[in-house]
């Protein structure tokens, strides 16, 4: 499918709609002054005719109910207020993008609220940016194996959850983006698989070959798999026939999951993105990660991720020591096994082909094909005699 038909069915697996309006409750039953909440309401309409998407819309509106909470007054407040507030948000023990989002918020909303070109001199001063030694990813420990990986897909109980489970990790997409794909968007070559999403940079192409015999029972399996404007990712079982997951139905699958796994790391959709990005750091440049995760050219998010993950530090500073290093293969532990007789790319712990039936192993195929000569041997063995015997007129009359 081109890509530029992708962004004219752009869905999300989340009920934004629902969204804005627990957003709008939460500011009527807040403590803030009804002048404040009068103004929130104002900007939000503003931040509609900007064009503004209904999430980036709630994330104001749900920042600015706190900020208006101790900020009591917007319009009274002055540069020395607005700072001690930030200070407060500087102080909590919370990620630096959150801080980091309440600054823009903040800024956003008094450059609007003033009416001013330039930001007013009551927000001027803020840094709307922050170091990159201070981004805070998930540690080495919190990150997702393909162990790990390859454990959930054993508890999974059903084609769509292992089919979900794989290419959740393998493609490293944004949860919305995967949640979103529907049956057009997916299409398959003799290398494996291509998905077409559309994430935050507009539309891509996003090529797993490790998920693609998972996808191609999944897809057997799909309720409604003649229908190309279903998504790909449904309800099973008869009750919600045809029903698109939501992002609340992801969770719970996750969480089952990883509790029948015995894995106990921060089970939610963006560590598998996390995970998979600081696996192909090492693999890939970054233009290319820049690509596969969709982020803009440019992006420090790469070089963050090689940061994560190593690369290739250590072996560099052996080297230079004169010291000798072995290579280490890094290839995939969950690499598809494609089958010896009709090409087709199946699951890695495949022991038969989907397609033809054949052993996947060389070797156990030989040896399969050795023991049953040998059986055919052997009963062509005993036909003989059996066919001599019946040629003895003794043996006959014997019988």
């Amino acid at each position: 499918m081109p890509l530029k038909e992708v962004s004219k069915m752009k869905t999300y697996i989340y009920d934004y709609e629902k969204g804005l309006e627990t957003a709008r409750n939460a500011i009527e039953k807040s403590a803030m002054s009804k002048q404040n909440k009068k103004l929130l309401f104002e900007f939000e309409k503003q931040l509609v005719l900007e064009g503004l998407s209904k999430p980036r819309i709630i994330k104001y509106l749900d920042a600015l109910k706190r900020v208006g909470v101790s900020i009591k007054d917007f319009k009274k407040a002055d540069k020395k207020v607005i700072q001690g507030y930030i200070s407060q948000v500087q102080a909590r023990d919370c990620s630096e993008w959150t801080k980091l989002a309440y600054r823009v918020v903040v800024k956003r909303f008094y450059k609007w609220l003033r009416g001013t070109e330039e930001y007013p001199p009551e927000v001027s001063w803020m840094k709307i940016s922050f170091k990159k030694d201070r981004k805070k990813l998930p540690s080495e420990g919190d990150l997702l194996t393909e162990a790990d990986i390859k454990k959930l897909i054993s508890k999974a109980k059903n084609s769509r959850d292992k089919a979900f489970i794989s290419t959740l990790y393998e493609s490293g997409c944004r949860i919305g983006e995967l949640g979103s794909i529907k049956l057009k968007n997916v299409t398959f070559d003799k290398y494996g698989t291509l998905l077409c999403v559309d994430g935050k940079t507009g539309p891509r192409k996003i090529r797993v070959i490790n998920s693609t015999s998972f996808i191609s029972q999944w897809l057997n399996d799909h309720p409604d798999r003649n229908n190309k404007e279903a998504f790909l990712w449904v309800t099973v079982g008869k009750r919600n026939e045809f029903t698109r997951l939501s992002y609340e139905m992801i969770r719970k699958v996750l969480r089952l999951l990883f509790k029948e796994a015995g894995i106990k790391k921060n089970c939610n959709p963006h560590i598998f993105r996390h995970s998979r990005a600081t696996f192909l750091a090492n693999h890939l440049t970054e233009f290319q990660m820049n690509q596969y995760f969709g982020w803009i050219q440019g992006s420090d998010m790469p070089s963050t991720y090689v940061h994560l993950s190593g690369k290739n530090t250590d072996d560099a500073l052996l080297k230079l020591s004169g010291v000798e290093v072995a290579e280490k293969k890094t290839e995939s532990k969950m690499k598809p096994l494609f089958c010896p007789r009709c090409d087709t790319i199946n699951n890695y712990d495949s022991k038969y082909c989907a397609k033809c039936g054949a052993l996947m192993d060389i070797k156990e195929a030989i040896l399969f094909q050795e023991q049953v000569k040998r059986e055919t041997e052997a009963r062509t063995e005993t036909d003989d005699m059996m066919n001599k015997l019946f040629l003895d007129p003794a043996f006959m009359a014997f019988v």
